[in-house]
């Protein structure tokens, strides 16, 4: 029987030498039995301690096994794959010839000793060969959401088909169940982001561009790494259990830092609490509600994303304090003029908080308000701009509790049920679990965190503690700096011609796809009765696109202003592609022209929103 191991070695190698090492050194393992099946091919079984044999494969037809599994799972409508569990690769190689070059294969497995068996007796050489099949081993759970993080947009778009081996996979079952969850977990949160983008894309571009000179003023979060070493900080939430010990933060302000969500910074005010920072991460408008008090503490600071509406912005004069933002429009802002330092993957403003707090050295890190549930209906506390909005539209016929219940009944698709702290039946949402998931990975990986909240969910990883026993502990004897003499000795930036060098560079490169969308809209679209010739529009959008994608950065710049656009294109495209070669496939062309005429219009609305943008950007900075 022909070895195969060096033929597949030498195609991984040009795609991972680390994974070809790792493959090429692993131990042999005596528990792996090879042996022939009554078709002639290799089978395999696992020996126990006890000598006993247990089949992985059919002992007859290992093949003719993987084809009838992969029969049972497999979609024209799927586009994503994951396996869990290599065992010889049948079922690799199978999958592998029914999906198309656009998809997407994944393999997660355990045991380097298999997968180097796997590599000895099958031919992976086509799978292996292909950019979208790649192959992960022993990888870390809580590292997943890490290596899908590339293909976050696709799986959060078109999902993923789980494909487990099962004989393999109970093996290792609690390995494989935490692999499971964390992929969930990743899809989860990437669907969360995805939606956001989706559905605040245009509005995070007005925003960074009403920001533009913000984003050029203010110095980054990286001035703050370490600038409050082992200083206990609170991390003020706005979730209804703050109303239970919100007063005792006051009794001990002198002594701690103090962290607000936007949300959270009315309740703290009105009880005569100043925080030392506020942060904001939302570009909605309601988000200014947050900030609608009579005046903003002369020493409170700012700590922003660049897509929140300029008007909080205007708030803080040069108390303010930018991190880097995942948008693209921000990115490329500055790309172009200075870093200012992230804090990592953000999936809420609590969040961003909580590693706000991490990089500024501060220890312990005390959480309150950080419900991430409902109480009853309620979601917040009391005097945030949501509960006040409940209590100014209280009337004869709409009590609060009604009002509650109708906002609550607004998260009828997303509401699932969980536990509290008390062990009491509650419910929280799709979005929340999401952020106690990240919530929970962090604090697993940074250490010691205490969760003061006093209500709502469990965050496994922090300890549970009453707020008073927290101040008691850690909070009676700190000599808390004077935060505002720290943070003015931050240099601002200086005045960076190169920006307005790349601003102008750029608007010759929209300038430069407007007259290619000009001259295809003037062939094919501005007469609606002439007849035009489908197959050369859709062959001349299909150059067209080839010429964009050569610019990734300018690509990425349009994408992220109409996001669905090309989540549409993209989604239309596929459906296209997987009918192409069935009896319907003749009506292909006429799909993509229909696509493309859509499209085209959308991008050229893209290029004059983003031409009048990076044009009011320059006279910002002139």
């Amino acid at each position: 029987m022909r070895d195969f191991l060096k033929d597949n070695l030498k195609i991984l190698s040009h795609k991972s030498p680390e994974l070809c090492s790792l493959i090429k050194n692993a131990p042999n393992d005596n528990q792996y039995n090879i042996t022939t099946s009554k078709s002639g091919i290799a089978s395999l079984s696992i020996i126990s301690p006890d000598g006993t044999k247990k089949s992985l494969h059919s002992k007859y037809d290992p093949k003719q096994e993987a084809a009838q599994f992969i029969d049972s799972i497999y979609s024209d409508e799927s586009s994503n794959y994951i396996l869990i569990g290599l065992g010889l690769g049948y079922h690799l190689n199978d999958l592998h010839k029914r999906v198309s070059s656009q998809d997407r294969i994944i393999i997660f497995e355990k045991n380097p000793t298999l997968v180097r068996l796997a590599f000895s007796q099958n031919n992976f050489s086509e799978a292996l060969s292909n950019p979208g099949v790649s192959i992960h081993i022993n990888p870390d759970p809580s590292k997943i959401e890490q290596i899908l993080y590339e293909d976050r947009t696709n799986l959060a778009i078109h999902g993923y088909t789980p494909i487990d081996l099962k004989p393999l996979v109970n093996l290792e079952r609690d390995y494989y169940k935490l692999i499971n969850l964390a992929i969930k977990q990743a899809h989860q949160k990437f669907k969360l982001d995805i939606n956001t983008q989706a559905a605040y894309s245009q509005k995070f571009y007005k925003n960074i561009f009403n920001n533009g000179l913000a984003i050029t003023k203010s110095p980054g979060i990286v001035a703050t790494k370490d600038i409050f070493p082992s200083i206990p900080i609170i991390i003020v939430s706005a979730g209804p259990s703050l109303d239970k010990n919100i007063g005792l933060i006051k009794s001990v302000r002198e002594q701690i830092l103090v962290i607000t969500v936007a949300t959270a910074l009315k309740p703290l005010l009105r009880n005569g609490i100043k925080p030392d920072f506020v942060i904001s991460i939302d570009p909605n408008e309601d988000t200014i509600k947050s900030f609608d008090i009579k005046a903003i503490p002369e020493d409170l600071w700012l700590i922003y994303d660049p897509c929140i509406p300029p008007e909080i912005c205007s708030l803080f004069n040069k108390r303010k304090i930018m991190m880097d933002s995942k948008i693209e429009l921000a990115k490329w802002i500055t790309d172009h003029s200075e870093k200012k330092g992230t804090l990592g993957n953000i999936s809420s403003v609590a969040h961003a908080a909580y590693y706000l707090a991490q990089h500024m050295g501060c220890a312990p890190i005390i959480l309150v308000g950080q419900d991430l549930s409902f109480e009853g209906h309620r979601m917040h506390c009391t005097d945030s701009f949501y509960n006040q909005a409940n209590q100014d539209n209280i009337g004869a016929d709409r009590t609060l509790g009604v009002l509650e219940y109708n906002k609550y009944r607004g998260y009828t698709q997303s509401i699932t049920p969980t536990v509290d702290i008390f062990g009491h039946k509650s419910k929280t949402t799709k979005a929340m679990e999401t952020y106690r998931h990240q919530l929970i990975k962090e604090i697993n990986e940074t250490g010691r965190i205490l969760n003061a909240t006093e209500g709502g969910v469990s965050i496994p990883g922090a300890i549970n503690i009453s707020l008073k026993e927290a101040i008691i502990k850690h909070c009676q004897k700190n000599k808390l700096p004077i935060v505002n003499n720290y943070l003015k000795k931050i240099k601002l930036p200086t005045k960076n011609t190169s920006l307005l060098d790349s601003i102008r560079k750029q608007l010759v490169k929209f300038d430069k796809i407007k007259n290619s969308i000009k001259k295809i809209e003037d062939n094919y679209l501005v007469d609606n009765k002439k007849l035009i010739d489908e197959r050369k529009f859709v062959l001349e959008m299909e150059y067209f696109y080839v010429d964009l994608l050569k610019d990734k950065t300018t690509t990425a710049i349009m994408q992220g202003y109409d996001y669905m656009a090309f989540v549409e294109w993209s989604q239309q495209t596929k459906r296209i592609n997987n009918t192409a070669s069935k009896p319907l496939a003749s009506d292909h062309i006429q799909k993509k022209n229909l696509r493309d005429r859509v499209f085209i219009i959308r991008l050229s609305k893209t290029i004059d929103f983003l031409t009048h943008g990076f044009k009011n950007l320059e006279n910002q900075l002139c």
